[in-house]
């Protein structure tokens, strides 16, 4: 599990308001961890409402790199956030999850996934859609065999550590940027956003996690293709949130046609993959409009 002490220590020349934000929900926030067959598998559990939210963590980063997620929805909801790392495999990730989600006694769940937790949203999804009374993707990518570059394992084997984690800044530092100006405050925010990913980077990122996570990947542009007709009888419904100079965006299309009972919004164009943290208020406004309708 990743050591929160060092976490801070990384962070202590980042922005103070974030920073004292981010202590303050780690004193409040206790992991708890789920002892399954590939491992132990840190979660947290929090929060009240009539709704059970859930996302994901494993991609870039431990659960606490989704603070901001939960704070924003915890006041109304309750809340699960998985770490699914120690999961290569989609199949056994659902088992895993189903799992937790019955030690908790928690029956459905609002799923939410955000670009590389967007992923693996939709492959919990296809294989258990009877728990999921709602589901929220925002400027995620629908699956394509084109994507299946399954040789990039073979590289990861043999290249250092130290160049996977540059490769992946580099990564990171091309999705954050946007063209017009913001406010000092949200600066502020981006600029923890950042100091964090680059500490996780440092104390969560290990060459296991990231092949995890490109093998559960690859499973999904591989095997998750939709099927006309395969979630028939579904009564929920898809929040698709996105905006049109997204990267991801022309994928919208193919998720509208794959998944049932889709909406669209869109949030200001001009702050490409980040819209959603600059309008971070927006953002999760309309994510709670959503919920209250299911």
């Amino acid at each position: 599990m990743l050591d929160e002490q060092k976490l801070l220590e990384a962070l202590k020349d980042s922005p103070e308001k974030e920073l004292d934000r981010f202590k303050a929900f780690l004193e409040n926030h206790t992991l708890t961890e789920f002892a399954g067959s590939k491992g132990a598998v840190p979660y947290y559990i929090c929060g009240e409402g009539p709704k059970t939210l859930m996302t994901f963590a494993g991609g870039w980063g431990g659960p606490q790199l989704l603070y901001d997620t939960i704070l924003g929805f915890e006041g109304r909801n309750r809340m699960i956030v998985i770490d699914i790392s120690p999961f290569d495999d989609p199949d056994a990730m659902t088992e895993g999850v189903n799992q937790i989600l019955d030690q908790e006694q928690i029956d459905k769940v609002v799923l939410i996934g955000q670009s590389a937790s967007g992923i693996t949203a939709q492959s919990y999804f296809k294989r258990s859609p009877g728990r999921v009374e709602g589901m929220v993707l925002t400027n995620t990518l629908a699956p394509r065999i084109e994507r299946c570059k399954k040789w990039v394992l073979g590289l990861l084997r043999i290249i250092p550590i130290s160049l996977i984690r540059a490769l992946a800044r580099k990564k990171l530092s091309k999705l954050g940027e946007f063209e017009k100006e913001v406010t000092p405050e949200v600066q502020e925010r981006r600029r923890f956003a950042g100091a964090l990913f680059g500490a996780m980077m440092d104390h969560y990122f290990t060459r296991q996690n990231i092949t995890n996570m490109l093998k559960l990947a690859f499973a999904f542009n591989e095997k998750d293709a939709y099927v006309p007709g395969e979630f028939q009888g579904w009564q929920g419904h898809v929040l698709l949130v996105t905006s049109e100079d997204e990267p991801y965006y022309p994928d919208v299309e193919l998720l509208q046609s794959g998944l049932p009972n889709t909406e669209v919004f869109f949030l200001p164009t001009g702050f490409k993959h980040v819209a959603p943290q600059i309008h971070r208020d927006a953002f999760h406004g309309r994510i709670q409009a959503y919920i209250d309708t299911l």
